[in-house]
Parts: structure tokens; sequence; C-alpha cells
């Protein structure tokens, strides 16, 4: 049995018009809330507009060399840009960061 070239095309379409797995993951964000920078998982963070996994896993990255102070420390992060700022802004918040665990505290040679 040959299927019909119109019929063929149709579920092409209908495949790309399918929502990518990632992109059905991702929950918008309502309005009023709000993501603490420093506290948010990478999932968390990947629910503002524009950040993907990638992104999401940077600002973590970058977190964890240097906690953020303010949401304007977020343009240190490599592809974020003061415009995407400027939309996200009303989104987030920069809380006190999680305190280090007391072997974080101590260091990884320092044993007491």
């Amino acid at each position: 049995m040959r299927a019909h070239p119109g019929l063929l095309a149709l579920l092409g379409l209908l495949a790309l018009a399918a929502p990518a797995p990632a992109a059905a993951e991702k929950k918008p964000l309502p309005a009023g809330e709000r993501i603490d920078l420093n506290r948010a998982s990478a999932a968390e963070l990947m629910r503002l507009p524009g950040v993907g996994r990638k992104r999401a896993e940077a600002i973590v990255a970058h977190r964890e060399r240097r906690p953020f102070r303010r949401a304007e420390d977020l343009l240190q992060v490599k592809g974020l840009s003061p415009a995407w700022l400027a939309r996200v802004k009303g989104a987030l918040t920069v809380g006190e960061p999680p305190a280090p665990r007391p072997a974080e505290a101590r260091g990884a040679g320092d044993r007491r």
C-alpha cells in the first residue's frame, strides 16, 4: 500500500509543529513570581524567557564562583545582554546565597 504524497506532506508539517521535548517541559513564569538568582536550580532558571539549558548552567556555574549581589551581575554571564536583562529584571530577585556546607567551608585539604 502506497501513502498518498499529500498525506506525507501533512504528517511532516504536523511533526514540525509539535513542541520539542525541552520546550514542552518549560513552564512559563506566572506574573508576580520571581526567581532567586542565588538559589534557583538550572531548571528553574530555564523558566526565564530566552534561557535554555546552556545559559542556565552558565548562570549556575558563575554563581558557584561568585554569588550574585544584584541582578546586573548577570551581564557577566556570556550570552546575556542588557536588553534581555531589562525584559526579565522584574522576574528576578537576589537573595543571600546558601551557606556553604562545613566540608566546603574548611576546604577539602583541611582535616581537623
